[in-house]
């Protein structure tokens, strides 16, 4: 997998733990309102990542024998997404029980390790998807691939809004 795709990945897998934390911490009246705000995150995302792998799916118009490949990948993108909801459902339990520091980093250190085997299975089954891919559908499952990353979808609308905001034309990156 080139570095381009790689390093955004990694960024997303280790702000996965530490972002959504932060961000539950603001405005919680109490815990019961914060797990129902979880929850809705939580259904939200899987919703958002349905229509993400169904969007990637089209536009890269499988044939028959690419299709028996897609399978496995989407569950290996579903399940590692499912997992991280978990995770970040534990983090926050964990927070909300006042754990010290040194007990978070140990869980951020175990759930990181998860993280990287999760990762290892999406590699694992898009490796052969995508060899099976002419160039054009390899081009357009590296650009929608792309978006399969939350963080990676957030910081490219930011920099887009940020173009804008400067004046300046927008010009597409590879």
């Amino acid at each position: 997998m080139n570095r381009r795709f790689l390093t955004p990945l990694t960024i997303a897998a280790i702000s996965a733990f530490a972002l959504p934390a932060v961000a539950a911490t603001a405005n919680e009246p109490n815990e019961q309102q914060g797990m129902e705000r979880m929850q809705h995150w939580a259904a939200a995302r899987e919703m958002i990542l349905d229509a993400k792998l169904a969007g990637m799916k089209a536009v890269l118009k499988l044939n028959p024998d690419q299709e028996k490949l897609w399978g496995p990948f989407q569950t290996a993108v579903e399940d590692s997404s499912k997992a991280r909801n978990e995770d970040i459902e534990k983090m926050m339990e964990m927070r909300n029980q006042n754990e010290t520091p040194v007990t978070i980093l140990d869980t951020w250190s175990d759930e990181l390790s998860k993280v990287a085997a999760d990762m290892k299975k999406v590699s694992e089954t898009a490796k052969p998807l995508y060899d099976s891919l002419d160039d054009t559908q390899k081009h357009n499952f590296e650009v929608v691939g792309r978006m399969l990353i939350p963080e990676r979808a957030r910081f490219a609308m930011e920099m887009m809004r940020n173009r804008m905001n400067e004046g300046g034309g927008m010009e597409m990156q590879p």
